[in-house]
């Protein structure tokens, strides 16, 4: 389940500060004792505002570097009004800044333009780093049920406010996924994730998890979907002149198996997943056929059209070992 680290954030800073705040202002109320009520008002203000900002922090964390970046530009700018006013107006119109707020002022800048160095120099070490997409603007499918056809037992889950259409692409998938060849397929539509089905719990397949598990593998695929979404935006973006059109397939060969990413339309894609090298060519034709299948559904003509030779060979043929090697390399 995609957890939200910043979410508790406002509770733990209500229980541990706010409530032995309100438990003091109880023992006042039934002893009678005197209280200070200025001070409690002003530390649940204080406390609340913390809270406030916790919160707005864990919704807007995806953009958070630039905001970082955009306060010290601010900041900076502030500094600088205040500067002047320091330098020159006692010269220009008799008035100035005390030295004691300047001091304080610029300190604050420089903690707060060495902090935000510091975070960003962080995310950057970590290589390329894409906060609207660690984050996960949505929450994935949670709607599941389970499907058992021939030998394959398939998860299935989906969002629940999918239309006839998408329903239609969810059969799709389902008759494609096999613990054979392609072992997962996630439908995106509007950059957040409409469903997805695999057969990752199969027993079969239990000899491809060592260090991760079958949910965190899920994450990590939902993810990976995302950012391959961002990705070939970029590259189309980039490729642009060449009028070649949109990347339609992305094939990610990694050394055991492959992950895919097919375009559909402007707001549809697939990821695929085959956990078997050996089927990488395989689940890569089914995923074309899905997409052609997925089309069809929203009145789309076919997109993957190709075909391969029954057998492999071309022009190569193997020397025999006692045949000597020609010379002239041609």
């Amino acid at each position: 389940m995609n957890t939200d680290r910043f979410s508790k954030l406002p509770a733990v800073i209500a229980s541990f500060v706010l409530l032995p705040v309100l438990l003091e202002i109880l023992a006042w109320y039934i002893e009678g004792e005197e209280y200070d009520v200025a001070r409690a008002v002003t530390v649940i203000s204080v406390i609340a505002t913390l809270a406030l900002v916790a919160t707005v922090l864990g919704r807007i964390r995806a953009r958070l570097p630039v905001l970082m970046v955009v306060a010290l530009t601010v900041t900076a700018a502030g500094e600088g009004v205040l500067g002047f006013v320091a330098a020159f107006g006692p010269v220009l119109w008799d008035g100035g800044v005390p030295g004691e707020v300047h001091g304080l002022v610029t300190a604050g800048v420089s903690a707060f333009a060495v902090a935000t160095g510091a975070y960003l120099l962080f995310q950057y070490s970590r290589g390329l780093y894409l906060p609207h997409l660690d984050a996960g603007a949505s929450q994935p499918p949670t709607a599941t049920k389970r499907r058992v056809i021939g030998e394959s037992e398939i998860l299935i889950r989906t969002m629940p406010d999918i239309g006839p259409s998408v329903e239609k692409a969810l059969a799709s998938c389902v008759s494609m996924v096999d613990q054979d060849d392609l072992h997962f397929v996630a439908y995106y539509a509007d950059q957040r994730c409409c469903f997805y089905t695999d057969v990752l719990d199969d027993a079969d397949l239990a000899h491809f998890f060592h260090d991760t598990d079958q949910e965190k593998r899920r994450d990590l695929y939902l993810k990976a979907g995302s950012q391959l979404n961002w990705l070939t935006g970029r590259l189309n973006r980039q490729l642009r002149q060449v009028e070649g059109g949109a990347l339609i397939r992305t094939v990610l060969d990694v050394e055991r198996g492959a992950l895919y990413f097919y375009w559909i339309d402007e707001t549809r894609y697939l990821i695929g997943v085959t956990l078997d090298q050996r089927k990488v060519g395989v689940a890569d034709d089914k995923m074309a056929q899905l997409v052609d299948m997925i089309r069809g559904h929203f009145s789309l003509p076919p997109l993957n059209q190709r075909e391969r030779p029954s057998k492999p060979g071309g022009h190569l043929r193997s020397v025999p070992r006692g045949e000597r090697w020609p010379e002239s390399g041609s």
